[in-house]
């Protein structure tokens, strides 16, 4: 045992602490149709369990769950302050249901997040059903089609060291600009929100890694002694 510990804080010094934060969502150790409220790590904004999501067996982009987000789900899992400096990629993959849509469905991620407030946003992707394409409501864009019934990627790239973001779906820059709406926001990738006004969607493999570029993580060795933070229920 203390050979593996001294293991372990070697290879942690040799590591900047950035590349060692991640976290990843498959939604795989969950039975289908579980409410995804107070589990792993998962609730409904203002913590209202009325609004929080479900894991669906109906749809996957790989192994057997996604989350469904239908009309009236507001998903959200907050972050503790683990992103708050560095380069990193969230993604996600979104399969959008061709149906008779009325409103429309977003993909949020906040800088600032409290349960009860404050919030401060960074990202808005809105799927907007009437012209059926994905808008940036935050920052002049190119609006992309909505890639209905098949499983498409959001990628977004985040520099909070120099707070630029760069946001793609399906493999076409959507947007580039400041992570920052106000300079007085925090710099932060603070939660990932999942709201449906109407549309129904499902997502699934939902991950925050370092960016190309970024410190390289540690080989595969050193992370099983060290044990990646994951969220998998």
């Amino acid at each position: 045992m203390k050979k593996q510990s001294l293991a372990v804080a070697a290879a942690l010094a040799l590591v900047p602490p950035a590349a060692l934060a991640q976290w990843s969502e498959d939604f795989e150790s969950y039975g289908d149709g579980q409410l995804l409220y107070h589990v792993g790590g998962w609730t409904g904004f203002f913590d209202d369990p009325a609004v929080a999501a479900r894991a669906s067996g109906e749809r996957a982009h790989s192994g057997n769950r996604s989350i469904l987000i239908g009309p009236g789900t507001d998903a959200v899992h907050p972050f503790s302050g683990e992103f708050t400096s560095g380069r990193w990629t969230l993604s996600a993959w979104m399969l959008m249901a061709r149906n008779d849509h009325v409103e429309d469905t977003y993909f949020i991620v906040h800088n600032e997040f409290n349960l009860v407030g404050p919030f401060r946003w960074t990202i808005e992707m809105q799927f907007d059903v009437s012209t059926g394409t994905v808008l940036d409501d935050f920052r002049p864009e190119t609006p992309i089609p909505i890639a209905y019934d098949r499983w498409a990627r959001i990628r977004i790239d985040f520099d909070l060291d120099n707070d630029v973001q760069t946001t793609w779906y399906d493999g076409q820059l959507l947007s580039t600009g400041t992570i920052r709406l106000d300079p007085s926001f925090p710099l932060a990738i603070a939660n990932v929100n999942l709201f449906s006004a109407g549309a129904t969607s499902w997502y699934d493999d939902i991950r925050i890694v370092p960016a190309p570029g970024a410190p390289a993580l540690l080989g595969l060795g050193a992370l099983a002694l060290i044990g990646v933070r994951r969220h998998r229920g």
